[in-house]
C-alpha cells in the first residue's frame, strides 16, 4: 500500500494526485477534496525530493497557496510568475509534470521553472526580485494588445520582497491603477534563514496584528453603550479609519503606495488563501495579498528543524561517489584565511549566511 493510501485515501480509490494533469482537473475538484489533495502532495514531496535532494521546505509551505492560485486564475491565460523560483514543485505537479525521478539532474526536471518544460512557466528565474518588473511588462503587454480578460500574478516570497529591483517594479506598478495584476507575499518569516531588516519588521507586524477590521468592531460594541459620548467617538473612529487602520495593522506601507492590500491571510487555509484571490482578482486594479505560510508544513523533521527548515536537502541514499569540495566552501576557506590577516576585509551576503 503506498503512503498516499494510508493518509486517509482508500486504497481501492485512485489517489486524487493521480487525477491531476492539468490546472482544469484542480479546478473540477470539490472543495471536501482540497485537503486530501494538498495531503497527497506532501506526502509525494517528502518522498521524492528525499531520493534525488532538492528544495524540500519552500514547496511543503506552499501547497495550499498553490493549488488556491490554480483554481482562482486560469493558467496559462493568466501568467503565473514565481520570484522564488525553486518553489515551483507544487506548481509543477499541478500542471502535469509528476517524473520528479531525476529532479535537478541532466535530461530530468529542473529545479526551477523552465520555458522548455512548459507553457505553464513563463519566466526562469530564482530569487532575484525581478518577478514584479516581469508581472509589470506582461500586465501592460496584454493591456497595448488588447487582452482585457487576462491577470498577471506575481508571488514573492518575503526574502525576495527586500530586493531593490521589487520596489523599483512597485513604484511602477501603483503607477497604473487599473492594472490587473495580483502581487502574492508568501511570508514565512525566512528567506533561507530568518528574514531581517525593517521591511522583515513591518511583515512581522502585520503577521502579529489581530487586525483592524475585529478591533473596530470591538469598539463599536463598547462605544454604542457608552452614554452621551459613544455615538460622536464612534463618528470619530470612522472618519480616522485610515490612521486607526495604520495604527492597528499598519498596512498603510503598500497602501500608500496605491496598491489595495489584502491579508494578512492564513496560507495554510485553502478557503481563506481562494477567497482572498478571488477579491483581488475581481478589484480591477494592483493588488497585494499578504500570505502567511511556514516552511516546511506538515513534515515534523522539516518544521523542527531550527537553521532553516529543511530549506535544500540531499539525496537520502544516494549511491554517487565522493564530490569533491564546493565552490563555496573554497571560496569561504579563502576569505577566512584572507579574514584573519587583514581587519578591513568585511564579507556580505545576499542570503545564504550558512
Amino acid at each position: 500500500m503506498s503512503s498516499r493510501s494510508q493518509s486517509g485515501v482508500s486504497a481501492s480509490t485512485t489517489p486524487l494526485l493521480d487525477r491531476i494533469s492539468g490546472p482544469a482537473d484542480v479546478r473540477r475538484l470539490a472543495p471536501h477534496e482540497l485537503t486530501a489533495l494538498s495531503s497527497e502532495i506532501r506526502e509525494f514531496l517528502v518522498e521524492a525530493v528525499s531520493k534525488t535532494g532538492g528544495h524540500l521546505g519552500p514547496n511543503l509551505g506552499v501547497v495550499e497557496l498553490t493549488i488556491a492560485l490554480h483554481r482562482v486564475f486560469d493558467s496559462p491565460r493568466d501568467r503565473l510568475l514565481w520570484d522564488t523560483g525553486h518553489q515551483s514543485y507544487v506548481h509543477k505537479l499541478l500542471t502535469g509534470r509528476k517524473d520528479f525521478t531525476q529532479l535537478r539532474s541532466r535530461g530530468g526536471m529542473s529545479g526551477y521553472p523552465s520555458q522548455e518544460e512548459s507553457d505553464h512557466d513563463v519566466i526562469e528565474n530564482s530569487h532575484a526580485s525581478t518577478a514584479l518588473s516581469y508581472a509589470d511588462g506582461f500586465a501592460k503587454a496584454h493591456r497595448l494588445r488588447g487582452l482585457t480578460d487576462r491577470h498577471v500574478v506575481a508571488v514573492i516570497g518575503d526574502g525576495a520582497l527586500t530586493g531593490g529591483m521589487a520596489w523599483e517594479a512597485l513604484n511602477n506598478i501603483s503607477a497604473t491603477k487599473d492594472l490587473p495584476l495580483v502581487i502574492v507575499v508568501n511570508d514565512n518569516g525566512r528567506s533561507y534563514a530568518p528574514t531581517r531588516g525593517g521591511l522583515a519588521e513591518h511583515l512581522t507586524t502585520l503577521r502579529t496584528t489581530q487586525g483592524y477590521e475585529r478591533f473596530l468592531e470591538w469598539g463599536k460594541d463598547r462605544l454604542r453603550g457608552t452614554p452621551v459620548i459613544g455615538t460622536p467617538l464612534l463618528d470619530t473612529l470612522h472618519g480616522a479609519k485610515k490612521g486607526l487602520k495604520d495604527f492597528v495593522a499598519p498596512q498603510g506601507m503598500f497602501e500608500d503606495l496605491g496598491l489595495k492590500y489584502v491579508g494578512p491571510v492564513d496560507g495554510h487555509d485553502l478557503v481563506a488563501v481562494e477567497s482572498a484571490l478571488r477579491r483581488a482578482k475581481a478589484f480591477g486594479g494592483p493588488v497585494i495579498v499578504h500570505c502567511i505560510t511556514q516552511k516546511g508544513k506538515g513534515h515534523a523533521p522539516a518544521e523542527q528543524h531550527e537553521l532553516d527548515q529543511f530549506h535544500a536537502i540531499g539525496a537520502v541514499s544516494s549511491q554517487k561517489k565522493p564530490a569533491g569540495p564546493s565552490w563555496t566552501s573554497v571560496f569561504s576557506d579563502e576569505m577566512v584565511r584572507v579574514g584573519a590577516e587583514r581587519e578591513d576585509v568585511v564579507g556580505i551576503t545576499a542570503a545564504m549566511l550558512q
